[in-house]
């Protein structure tokens, strides 16, 4: 297999680092974003994969399997990217398929990944120079077992042992029996800096009598076990512990991931919907071409509102041409995105729904009045219904098509018999219909898996269209936003974690 078959051809082998996708450096994030097939490692998150572009391919594939495939994948001339747990260079199966990639003219370029050694103490509040001493050193199972533990045991200050999945029983008789004090602080780390992450603490002596877990990765001994006390941070945010599925279209999911993130929330990115220019654009490029015709202008989405304005300029029509036109916004969302380009909403409803909106709308509008709604190509006919009605002459037009997106439904429905997802988000009823639909097509029973994940709408209408699924809603948005969509799931995990605590 030697020979230089792809001279040109780089594959990034992206590290992953110790599981949380916040720490996913910079240059992963880039590499990952130029990708159109990525092979990763079955330990990687799916949260890793909103950071891939609409599109594109993905293969699990264990380490050290996939060399052969990479190749084939080479050979179609798309940039090919390997996605690993943790660092690449620190994986033995890793390093053997980039050698075994190699010896096939491919070259490698490894992009590290932060080790769990740093990240997980960080997560837990421990930091290695607290103490009087503040000294501290770090080494792995195998290296203590071959040179001593009884240097580990003598040293002064912090020691942080990589277990290598031998269990802390094990760590904790060999210290023990190399002479260190039973009254030793300990604490045992396991699955650091990701959603599951536990911190166990004690002393030496109460490891072998009161620990019974054995996913500890991180062994910590000595004083700085004791800054987690004054330095624990992770496991107190409100959404600790969570991982949440969003259903948005991916051009719409980084806000509301963003501000997930922020509060301790894992998030897991299925785009249900995908957003195209419409399909039919001559009934749009007519009205659009009218614009000053109009006296009212009406934006149901921030996506009505952007593709609006993708149209005009496609068209290069003047927004001037809309100056004796009023403008109304479902919700504030969308009136900001109508400020963002410089024009002030006239009617903003209370309430954030179709319904509401008329209401709204009513004593201001007059028959005879032309108006134009930009939106969605399956939008409610409510509120063009209830114009006509009122006497105005209305243009409803597709801005833009919403489509079905399915790509990921497997691995949705793994980490849901899993267990894994502990929340679902729905914020269209076109998320949830397609959500089911996709969900169907893999698992015939689809409404078993979600037993025991909290579903959460946006709005009464979503929650209408998911209860017609037969899928049980645990909270509506107070206030029909992505803010308030978050605000429940908050109330309902604090709700939660006062009734483990009784």
């Amino acid at each position: 297999m030697k020979g230089a078959q792809l001279p040109n051809v780089v594959v990034p082998l992206v590290g992953a680092g110790p599981g949380n996708p916040d720490l996913l450096t910079l240059k992963g994030r880039e590499i990952l974003g130029q990708t159109d097939i990525l092979f990763y490692d079955p330990r990687v998150s799916p949260a890793f994969f909103q950071f891939l572009p609409e599109g594109s391919r993905r293969e699990p594939a264990e380490t050290g399997t996939a060399g052969p495939e990479i190749l084939r994948a080479c050979r179609s001339g798309k940039q090919v990217v390997r996605l690993v747990s943790g660092d690449p260079y620190l994986d033995r199966g890793t390093v053997s398929e980039a050698l075994e990639l190699a010896a096939m003219g491919i070259r490698t370029e490894p992009v590290p990944g932060i080790p769990m050694e740093t990240a997980g103490l960080a997560y837990a509040g421990i930091a290695p120079a607290f103490g009087a001493r503040g000294n501290w050193i770090a080494c792995r199972f195998a290296e203590a077992d071959s040179h001593g533990w009884e240097g580990v045991a003598g040293f002064s200050g912090t020691r942080i042992i990589f277990l290598e999945g031998h269990g802390v029983q094990q760590v904790a008789g060999k210290l023990l029996c190399s002479g260190l004090s039973k009254d030793t602080p300990v604490a045992l780390i396991e699955k650091g800096s990701g959603t599951e992450q536990r911190v166990w603490t004690g002393c030496l002596d109460g490891v072998t009598k009161g620990y019974e877990r054995h996913s500890a990765t991180l062994f910590i001994l000595g004083e700085a076990v004791e800054s987690r006390e004054h330095l624990a941070w992770f496991e107190r945010k409100p959404l600790f512990g969570r991982r949440i599925l969003v259903t948005r279209a991916k051009g719409q999911n980084q806000s509301m991931a963003e501000k997930i993130r922020r509060i301790g929330g894992e998030v897991v990115e299925f785009p249900t919907v995908e957003i195209r220019p419409p399909r039919q654009q001559e009934r749009l490029d007519q009205a659009l071409r009218h614009l000053e015709t109009y006296d009212w202008v009406i934006f149901t989405s921030v996506n009505g509102v952007d593709f609006f304005f993708r149209h005009l300029k496609r068209l290069n029509i003047d927004i001037r041409q809309m100056h004796r036109a009023r403008l109304a916004a479902v919700g504030p969302q969308t009136a900001q995105a109508l400020e963002g380009k410089g024009l002030w909403v006239d009617i903003l409803p209370e309430a954030y729904k179709a319904e509401n909106l008329i209401e709204a709308l009513k004593p201001h509008v007059r028959p005879g009045e032309t108006v134009l709604l930009p939106r969605a190509n399956i939008a409610r006919k409510l509120l063009a219904t209830e114009l006509t009605a009122c006497g105005c002459q209305v243009t409803d037009v597709d801005v833009y098509d919403t489509v079905p997106g399915s790509q990921g439904i497997g691995e949705v429905a793994g980490m849901l018999k899993r267990e894994d997802l502990h929340f679902l988000t729905f914020t269209s009823s076109s998320t949830v219909r397609n959500f089911a639909k996709a969900l169907s097509t893999v698992e015939s029973g689809w409404k078993s898996l979600l037993d025991g994940v909290r579903v959460v709408c946006i709005g009464p209408i979503t929650a209408q269209t998911a209860e017609q699924y037969g899928v049980k809603v645990d909270a509506i948005a107070e206030t029909y936003t992505v803010d308030g969509l978050i605000d429940a799931i908050i109330h309902l995990t604090s709700s939660a974690v006062e009734e483990e605590s009784k």
